[in-house]
C-alpha cells in the first residue's frame, strides 16, 4: 500500500485570500510593506520571512497568529472543482491519503467534511510547526511502512520539496498553489503537477510501482 502525504494550503485549498489577511496584520504589527499577492508567488517562505524581519525566535508567534487570522477568515478559503475530480479519480485500494499540514487541524477537519465528505483521508495532521514537516514525515514512515519507497509528498511550496528530499521520498510539486513554477523547479522535485488531473495520474502511476 502507497501512502500519498498532501499539504493542505495551496493543493487540496484554495488558502490565498484568507493567507493574505494574515499577512495584512502581519505588516501592520511589523510596520513594514504589505507584500502583494503577485509577489508572494516569487517569494518562498524564508524569504518572506526576512522580508517581514521575523527573527527564528518569533516565528512560533506569528504562525499561531496567522493559524488564528486564516481560521477567522476560513469562509475565503475554497475548493477547486478540479480537486474533487482529482480525488475521486486516485486508486485509492492503492493509496492511503494522509494531510499534513502547518494549518490548524481544527480549520482542515472543517473545511475536508464540508467539501470532501465522500473522501476517506487516513489521517490528518495540522499544527506542524513551519520548517518541521520532515520531522513528521520521518515519524509516519516509522508509523505506516518503514519502506520510504512506498511514500510520496504533494505541495506547492519549496520548504515541501525540502521536506521530502530531507526525508528521503518522491515528491510532486503543484503549480496552482503559492509559490511559482520558477520557484518549484529551483528545488528539483521527482514530478510536477499543473492539473488534477496530472496529480491523479502520478499518483495512480506511483501506485503501480
Amino acid at each position: 500500500m502507497k501512502i500519498a502525504v498532501f499539504d493542505f494550503d495551496g493543493v487540496i485549498a484554495d488558502s490565498r485570500m484568507a493567507i493574505f489577511e494574515a499577512f495584512k496584520e502581519i505588516s501592520i504589527r511589523k510596520k513594514t510593506p504589505l507584500i502583494t499577492s503577485d509577489e508572494i508567488l516569487n517569494l518562498s517562505i524564508k524569504q518572506i520571512l526576512s522580508n517581514y524581519k521575523i527573527r527564528w525566535y518569533q516565528i512560533p508567534y506569528y504562525l499561531n497568529l496567522s493559524r488564528k487570522i486564516i481560521y477567522l477568515n476560513r469562509n475565503l478559503i475554497t475548493l477547486d472543482p478540479q480537486i474533487i475530480k482529482m480525488f475521486e479519480n486516485i486508486n485509492t485500494e492503492n493509496i492511503k491519503i494522509i494531510i499534513l499540514s502547518s494549518n490548524s487541524e481544527c480549520l482542515i477537519n472543517e473545511f475536508i467534511q464540508k467539501n470532501l465528505p465522500k473522501i476517506k483521508f487516513t489521517e490528518v495532521i495540522g499544527g506542524v510547526s513551519l520548517f518541521g514537516k520532515s520531522k513528521k514525515i520521518k515519524q509516519l514512515i516509522k508509523r505506516y511502512s518503514k519502506n520510504k519507497s512506498d511514500f510520496i509528498y504533494i505541495g506547492d511550496e519549496v520548504r515541501d520539496i525540502i521536506a521530502a528530499r530531507s526525508a528521503t521520498i518522491k515528491s510532486v510539486a503543484v503549480l496552482w498553489g503559492k509559490e511559482s513554477e520558477y520557484l518549484l523547479t529551483q528545488e528539483k522535485p521527482n514530478f510536477i503537477a499543473k492539473s488534477g488531473y496530472d496529480l491523479a495520474h502520478i499518483l495512480n502511476k506511483f501506485a503501480q510501482e
